[in-house]
């Protein structure tokens, strides 16, 4: 598990799930670390799916968002994961990051935007193989 000011992320073992939780606005370090922790939980526990509460969510700075798509995104596609969960609003005041963030990440990955992490979980199941 890891926890800052900003960030939760832990294993969720039931749902074979790394759960990363926003907790406020961050940015470079602040950003990249829990971001990391969560990489390392999800390298750790192969084929899992990942789920950002972004529900405190916030628009990224450019240099995270570079960061996030050059290094983030390819290390999180040789963990085996193939889910990737947003819990959200069903109107979002960051639809544009969100959005951002989908179009990339679809590329690698099957993204499910939900309202609650029970329901990215029910959904998953119904999608993996």
């Amino acid at each position: 598990m890891f926890e800052s000011d900003f960030a939760k992320c832990e294993y969720i073992e039931k749902d074979n799930v790394v759960f990363h939780i926003w907790k406020k606005e961050a940015h470079f370090d602040d950003y990249r670390n829990p971001v990391t922790a969560s990489l390392e939980m999800l390298r750790e526990h192969k084929n899992s799916i990942f789920i950002v509460d972004a529900r405190n969510g916030f628009e990224d700075v450019k240099e995270d968002v570079e960061w996030g798509f050059d290094w983030f995104l390819p290390e999180l596609k040789k963990t085996g994961c193939r889910i990737w969960g947003f819990i959200l609003p069903e109107v979002s005041e960051i639809e544009g990051e969100i959005d951002l963030w989908t179009r990339e990440v679809e590329k690698n990955f099957r993204v499910i935007r939900a309202e609650s992490y029970e329901k990215i979980v029910k959904l998953a199941a119904e999608v993996q193989p």
